[in-house]
């Protein structure tokens, strides 16, 4: 078969179908339909003399062949991207795509409603979709084009994954006011004996407990943590009806102050900064749009540098 009896579109669909490993979603995530997507499936079998997606016990998988092809595809896929891009200028306003970001709820409150006010002005036809964070698989998922884009704070990152420094931010204590720890100087001693809330994005992460309690193993001491929750979501609700304590980012804090009657505290031990970043993979580095997006975001936080 010659290139010029190719439709180079199927390696587009070929990509869908191979990261999906459903028709269906594969046809989502093209925005076209389920029959075209068949379509597509039923050429490139043809094309590769190969079925590429057979059927198991859990759905679809993809061959041996199939997956032998997969980085090919990719590299073909990136290089032809690159191509369009640095021919073509770019423009946000036209840009019609849906980027997958992992955004922890600490940006959610700090960075996203700058972010989409931009977003909105300026690429109204730019989707954003939000996922929930998996440190343990990050290099996995944007490898595989899961996802896109992460904004959060990530001590270390996976080696394949560039990073770009967004901001810092630093650790404060949040109590109800009147509560018996603003009576008097803050030991560490005191508080160590109030209750602590504990929060931790995903399973596994040890992002913000590990700056609190490796500061409390250098100093000998242990918290007693009374509640873990992965979201910063009914905190300040929690701390203003109990005399639970919490630990938690700066700027979150300040938010938290403005909806419920509760006061910042200094701990009173030294705790190292919040870096946050943004993420991403090769597969989109020179990609236009995300290039323009990642410049953007570097823009709006900007406001905090």
């Amino acid at each position: 078969m010659r290139l010029r009896d190719v439709d180079l579109n199927l390696l587009v669909a070929f990509d869908a179908l191979m990261r999906e490993c459903h028709v269906t979603r594969a046809a989502y995530r093209l925005d076209v339909s389920q029959s075209s997507m068949s379509l597509a499936l039923s050429k490139l079998r043809v094309m590769f003399h190969d079925p590429l997606l057979v059927k198991s016990h859990s759905g679809l998988i993809a061959t041996e062949k199939a997956r032998s092809l997969v980085p090919q595809v990719e590299e073909i896929l990136r290089s032809v991207d690159m191509l369009l891009g640095e021919q073509q200028p770019f423009d946000p306003a036209q840009a019609q795509e849906t980027v997958t970001m992992i955004v922890i709820d600490y940006i959610d409150f700090v960075v996203m409603p700058r972010l989409l006010s931009e977003l909105q002005r300026l690429a109204p036809g730019v989707s954003l979709r939000i996922a929930g964070p998996n440190p343990r698989r990050l290099g996995e998922v944007m490898s595989n084009g899961e996802i896109d884009l992460a904004l959060s704070y990530f001590p270390e990152p996976p080696d394949n994954i560039r990073t770009r420094p967004l901001f810092s931010d630093r650790l404060v204590g949040i109590a109800r006011a009147g509560h018996p720890l603003f009576e008097r100087p803050l030991s560490l001693e005191r508080f160590c004996d109030f209750a602590h809330i504990a929060i931790e994005p995903a399973e596994g992460a040890t992002m913000y407990n590990a700056l609190v309690d490796d500061a409390m193993r250098s100093a000998g001491r242990r918290r007693r943590v009374a509640l873990s929750k992965p979201t910063f979501l009914g905190v300040p609700f929690i701390v203003a009806q109990t005399d639970l304590v919490a630990t938690l980012p700066e700027r979150v804090a300040q938010r938290f102050t403005d909806i419920a009657p509760i006061r910042i505290f200094e701990p009173p031990l030294p705790l190292a900064a919040i870096n946050v970043v943004q993420m991403w993979h090769d597969r989109t580095h020179n990609n236009p749009l995300h290039r323009w997006l990642r410049g953007l975001i570097d823009q709006v936080c900007g406001h905090w540098r």
